[in-house]
């Protein structure tokens, strides 16, 4: 079975209280909600929290051990991803949904503007962040291979 990849979440928008919202607006809300809790989280390592809480839960649920073959079980959370994850019970949100929303808004901003103001659809969205990650790895890539040959030319 081929792995979900988060760059084909397919809505841009979320019900809540019945009625629909912008996935935008709402981890924008989340964002600004967990800074003045956690005013040293940036957009990356706030992205890794939610991951390790997710993962943290999953496991637990499952009861897997730490060392347990193939299995990467769980460890206690930090002080700071607990009072992230009270954080996310408290305002009734599931961590893995939190996460799947933040990966999903990781989008370049011109092709998020063009995406809100419904000027693009979000699966044209999604294979235009997905094309520009691809290639800025391959063009480091490239850079490496280049340096390699090089280096080896000089030996």
């Amino acid at each position: 079975m081929k792995k979900m990849s988060y760059d084909r979440i397919g809505n841009t928008h979320i019900r809540e209280n019945g009625k629909k919202r912008s996935i935008f607006d709402k981890v924008n809300e989340i964002k600004s909600a967990i800074k003045t809790i956690l005013p040293e989280l940036e957009g990356d390592k706030l992205i890794a929290m939610l991951s390790k809480i997710r993962t943290y839960l999953a496991h637990k649920k499952k009861g897997v051990p730490i060392g347990r073959h193939g299995w990467k079980g769980y460890r206690d959370l930090t002080f700071n991803e607990k009072v992230l994850y009270e954080y996310l019970l408290k305002q009734g949100l599931c961590p893995s949904t939190t996460y799947r929303w933040f990966i999903a808004t990781r989008i370049p901003s011109d092709v998020r503007d063009k995406l809100e103001k419904g000027q693009l659809s979000m699966k044209k969205a999604f294979q235009i962040s997905a094309n520009r990650r691809r290639v800025k790895e391959s063009n480091t890539g490239l850079m490496m291979i280049e340096e390699l040959r090089t280096i080896v030319r000089g030996l």
